[in-house]
């Protein structure tokens, strides 16, 4: 089974980032052995790193930083993935303060005394949307496949001359501002479809390192 857990950066709840995120994953309903999950950020209180450095020396078995906020949610599941989809809206070039809260603490997986490593040779990949064409996309996609060579995580593209994956909120990328649809990011066709092949080339990654991981314990 290759479990993909897909996180939504966004704090709009059932935005254009989250819908772009469903449409990736939504493929997965029909190839066998897989899963797809959507954990959206929008709502949960997730505090900045403190470097505290509590968990270099001080990590418990289930409690991975001294931080009690929805990060105890979020680190199990992460554990659990074989595959983390990061979906972010472009804020200035970059992932959104809320995801960046979120990908700060995630320190724990490398100086954790029980956790450093936990997320190495899984795959990452990174989505990204913005408003208008040159809005940032390929410097979100490339501050968030930084978490994914820093965690030693395997990163995968779309293979469309993209970081990753991305679209627009705007038709062709023009940013011109229209209340209807709410969802328009779907109409971004190469978007939609670049978020498809990212989430193919995930599997198939996934994939080969469990069939690698399975050939070295023999």
């Amino acid at each position: 089974m290759i479990r993909i857990l897909g996180i939504c950066g966004s704090r709009v709840k059932d935005g254009n980032t989250e819908a772009l995120l469903r449409a990736a994953l939504q493929p997965l309903e029909a190839v066998p052995d897989t899963a797809g999950e959507i954990l959206a950020l929008a709502g949960l209180d997730i505090q900045g790193c403190r470097h505290c450095n509590w968990c270099v020396r001080h990590q418990e078995e289930g409690r991975f930083c001294a931080q009690d906020d929805a990060m105890s949610l979020i680190y199990p599941r992460l554990v659990e993935a074989d595959a983390v989809l990061l979906a972010s809206p472009a804020h200035f070039g970059r992932l959104s303060g809320h995801l960046a809260n979120m990908v700060d603490r995630l320190r724990v997986f490398v100086h954790g005394n029980r956790t450093r490593g936990r997320m190495k040779n899984k795959i990452g990949g990174a989505l990204a949307v913005a408003y208008f064409r040159g809005g940032g996309l390929e410097t979100t996609l490339l501050s968030t496949n930084l978490l994914f060579f820093s965690l030693q995580m395997i990163v995968a593209t779309s293979g469309l001359y993209q970081l990753g994956a991305g679209a627009v909120t705007s038709r062709e990328g023009k940013g011109r501002f229209e209340k209807e649809p709410r969802h328009i990011v779907l109409e971004d066709d190469y978007g939609v479809n670049s978020a498809r092949m990212l989430v193919g080339r995930m599997v198939e990654l996934a994939r080969i390192v469990q069939a690698g991981q399975a050939a070295l314990s023999k």
